[in-house]
């Protein structure tokens, strides 16, 4: 009788075994896939944050890997408000060409030209806070100061007109968030702003404007996001007569390039003038078609 009640106790506890051994491999491959996609998730999250540099005209809190090297061109249309006298803005055209470099993770540098007022930039963006590509640390906060220097010929009649007159100042504090992971990721960039200028042209303007700029970004698979972008001025003596700098675009990735596709109502490409300059009016038809080009090694 006791032989009996051990075997019982014994198969007893075999089978438990095996049920337990059972449902631990039937837990393991039902988290397996969920597994895969959250690590699917954090490789897009990491790459949707660290991969666009600029937004439509703007930066973005990305900086560059140390050696890491980017060659943007950005161009953009005259007004389509033109019509076809005027080949609906084809006709005109503004260039800024840039290159960036970063010095380690966290400090990039860069350095651009800018046909319009034949301008010359360089600046320097400083990631304080990476995120790491894990769900707890989606935030990103960069600090960006850009001196731009204006080549042009002195139109504006001043005597004496000193070199310091040419240049300006934008400083930005950008933070960024993602919000969500998997296919519809969702990224919204908020950057106070302040864009101090030497010259201006008349008494009434101010030479100190702070503003506040906001980007987006939705991810609509890995390689393609629709853009958008909005700058709003807060001093009196410049919103007058600045209307807001605002766009959209939509952006492809490949493996070593960028493609950025742009509709705005801001002709100038440098930070300080398409911030603060005299911006067109989308009521009135004044947008302009644009590209971003970006070669990164």
């Amino acid at each position: 009788m006791r032989q009996i009640i051990n075997y019982i106790v014994l198969l007893i506890g075999f089978s438990t075994n095996i049920f337990s051994q059972t449902d631990s491999i039937v837990k393991s491959e039902a988290i397996a896939p969920e597994e895969n996609n959250i690590r699917h998730d954090i490789l897009i999250l990491r790459r949707t944050i660290h991969n666009s540099f600029r937004i439509i005209n703007g930066h973005g809190t990305p900086t560059l890997n140390k050696k890491e090297l980017e060659f943007c061109i950005q161009h953009r249309f005259g007004l389509l408000s033109s019509g076809y006298e005027g080949a609906w803005g084809l006709d005109q055209s503004n260039i800024r060409i840039g290159l960036d470099y970063g010095l380690n993770r966290n400090i990039t540098i860069g350095l651009g030209r800018s046909g319009l007022g034949k301008t010359s930039n360089g600046y320097i963006k400083w990631g304080i806070v990476k995120p790491d590509g894990t769900n707890q640390y989606k935030t990103a906060v960069t600090w960006l100061s850009d001196m731009a220097y204006v080549f042009e010929k002195n139109l504006t009649g001043l005597s004496p007109y000193y070199y310091t007159h040419r240049i300006n100042y934008t400083h930005q504090l950008l933070i960024s968030r993602n919000f969500g992971l998997g296919r519809h990721m969702f990224m919204l960039q908020l950057a106070p702003t302040l864009v101090h200028r030497n010259l201006v042209e008349t008494m009434a303007d101010a030479n100190d404007v702070p503003l506040l700029v906001g980007n987006m970004r939705y991810r609509i698979s890995d390689r393609i996001h629709i853009t958008g972008e909005f700058v709003q001025a807060f001093n009196k003596r410049i919103t007058e007569n600045n209307k807001p700098a605002a766009g959209v675009g939509l952006e492809f990735w490949t493996a070593g390039h960028a493609f950025q596709i742009t509709c705005s109502n801001a002709n100038a490409l440098n930070e300080f003038r398409y911030m603060t300059g005299d911006n067109g009016s989308f009521g009135k038809g004044d947008i302009r078609l644009g590209f971003n080009i970006v070669r990164r090694w």
